[in-house]
C-alpha cells in the first residue's frame, strides 16, 4: 500500500511569502491546500502545477464562515499535517486612523484566533499529530510607533501561540507550534519601496520551510535581523520610546 503523502494547508497563499512557501511544498510533492480571497490567483497556482495534488478554496479569514470553508477543504484533502497561517494585513499609521488599526486586527488577531482554534481542536479532537506555524513579524520584538496596530497584532500572535503550546500540554495534544518573525521582505506589503536589510520573498520562504521542517519553536528571518533583534531587546524602554524622533523625517517612506 502506497504511503500517503504529507499535507500542508497555507492560509493566505495568493501572494508573498505564503505563495512562495506553498509552491515549495507543491514541488516537493506534498498535498497542498491553498486559501485566499482572490480566486484568480488561487487558480493561477493550480494551473501552474496541473499534475500536482493542489486543493484551493476561497476563504476570507475575517468571515465567521471561514472555518467551515477550511474544514471542507481539509476534508477534500483527506486531512492535514501542517498549517501555515500567512494571512496578514499591515500598514503604517502615523495618523492613527482607527479604521486602519481595526482592519489590521480583523485579519491578524481575529482571523488568527478563528483559524488557530479551529485547527487546534481539529488535531487534538481527532488525536492527530499537527503542526501550526504563523508568520508574525520582527515588529513583535519591540513596538513601532509608525505601525502601532501591526506591532501589537504581531505580538499577540506570538503570545497566543505560546499559550496554545502550553494548552497542548494540558490537553495532551500532539501539536507543535512555530512562530516566524521576518524583517523586511520584498512582498506587496512594502510596495517596491526601499527598506534596510530587505530580503527576497524566495529567500524568506526557503528559511520558513526550513524552520517548519525542523519544527522550531520560533525563528527570526534572517541572520541580520536575528542580530538586530538582540540589540532591540537591549535598548532601555525610555530610550526606545524617545528613538521615535529618528522616524520623523522618514514617515513618508512607510
Amino acid at each position: 500500500m502506497e504511503e500517503q503523502k504529507k499535507s500542508i494547508l497555507v492560509i493566505g497563499a495568493t501572494s508573498g511569502m505564503g505563495r512562495e512557501v506553498a509552491e515549495i511544498y507543491i514541488r516537493r510533492g506534498y498535498r497542498v491546500g491553498i486559501t485566499g480571497r482572490r480566486e484568480h490567483l488561487l487558480n493561477e497556482i493550480k494551473d501552474k502545477y496541473p499534475d500536482a495534488p493542489v486543493f484551493a478554496r476561497c476563504v476570507d479569514v475575517t468571515s465567521a464562515g471561514a472555518t467551515e470553508e477550511i474544514g471542507t477543504l481539509i476534508n477534500e484533502m483527506g486531512g492535514i499535517d501542517i498549517c501555515l497561517y500567512s494571512s496578514g494585513c499591515g500598514h503604517t499609521n502615523t495618523a492613527l486612523s482607527p479604521s486602519v488599526e481595526l482592519e489590521e486586527t480583523s485579519v491578524n488577531v481575529n482571523g488568527y484566533i478563528r483559524c488557530s482554534t479551529f485547527l487546534f481542536n481539529y488535531w487534538s479532537g481527532q488525536r492527530r499529530k499537527g503542526h501550526l506555524a504563523v508568520i508574525s513579524s520582527i515588529a513583535s520584538v519591540r513596538p513601532l510607533g509608525v505601525a502601532p496596530g501591526y506591532s501589537a497584532d504581531k505580538k499577540f500572535q506570538a503570545f497566543y501561540t505560546e499559550a496554545l503550546r502550553q494548552l497542548a500540554v494540558i490537553r495532551k495534544a500532539d501539536v507543535a507550534f512555530t512562530v516566524i518573525k521576518p524583517g523586511f521582505v520584498d512582498t506587496d506589503f512594502i510596495h517596491g519601496r526601499r527598506f534596510p536589510m530587505t530580503i527576497s520573498r524566495e529567500k524568506a520562504a526557503g528559511l520558513i520551510v526550513k524552520a517548519i521542517d525542523k519544527r522550531k519553536r520560533a525563528v527570526i528571518i534572517d541572520r541580520k535581523w536575528t542580530a538586530l533583534s538582540v540589540l532591540m531587546r537591549l535598548v532601555p524602554p525610555r530610550l526606545w520610546t524617545s528613538g521615535g524622533r529618528f522616524f520623523r523625517p522618514y514617515t513618508d517612506l512607510f
